[in-house]
């Protein structure tokens, strides 16, 4: 009866070996750094358009026509009751002199002045509600990306992904925020960016 000696033990290790690296690299690719860089600005890009979509659907923003509707017929407001009974601001003309027997408006009306205020601060509202939103989207975003779920790449997605979503929330808000407002967010984003940097390249 031929026995196994110690090379063939040392031979059948090493093919198991050679047959579990394979196995490994298989299961386990190794993808080149472009590819993974590309996964992950394209979960930032995908997230965030999913994020605005979703804003959108939930806080649709005001449309002007619905609190200034356009009419085919536009009314002659020359008065200032006439004016003002539309909601309209009248602009009273200085005093001026009949010229050839034609009598000077008394003044200006602006029939959708009333409206047009309307419109803004429903606008305002909305940027204010949506910088909400982006704001709770990106925190969450931001916590799944700090959270340990065995991918680097959707993990670094996420947290880039809710920094951006800090960004455009701002943006939209930016311009009506108040001043301690716009120093508060960014102080939040610049908080937000250097934990990211210490979560993600430690050296």
């Amino acid at each position: 009866m031929h026995c196994k000696g110690p090379l063939d033990a040392r031979i059948a290790e090493g093919g198991l070996f050679l047959f579990d690296g394979i196995i490994r690299g298989i299961m386990e690719p190794k993808h080149p750094k472009f590819v993974r860089w590309a996964l992950m600005l394209g979960i930032v890009i995908i997230l965030n358009i999913f994020f605005v979509e979703l804003v959108q659907l939930v806080l649709p923003a005001p449309q002007y026509d619905a609190f200034c509707p356009s009419s085919q017929v536009v009314g002659s407001y020359d008065t200032q009751d006439a004016c003002l009974a539309v909601g309209g601001q009248w602009t009273a003309n200085p005093p001026q002199q009949t010229v050839n027997g034609t009598k000077p408006a008394a003044g200006y009306c602006d029939p959708q002045y009333t409206c047009r205020q309307q419109y803004s601060d429903a606008s305002e509202l909305h940027a204010r509600n949506a910088f909400i939103a982006f704001v709770v989207l990106g925190i969450i975003a931001l916590v799944a990306g700090v959270v340990p779920i065995g991918s680097s790449i959707v993990s670094s997605g996420l947290s880039y992904g809710g920094v951006v979503a800090l960004i455009i929330g701002s943006a939209q808000y930016w311009g009506n925020a108040a001043i301690w407002i716009r120093f508060l967010i960014a102080l939040a984003g610049l908080a937000a960016l250097l934990y990211i940097g210490w979560r993600q390249f430690r050296d």
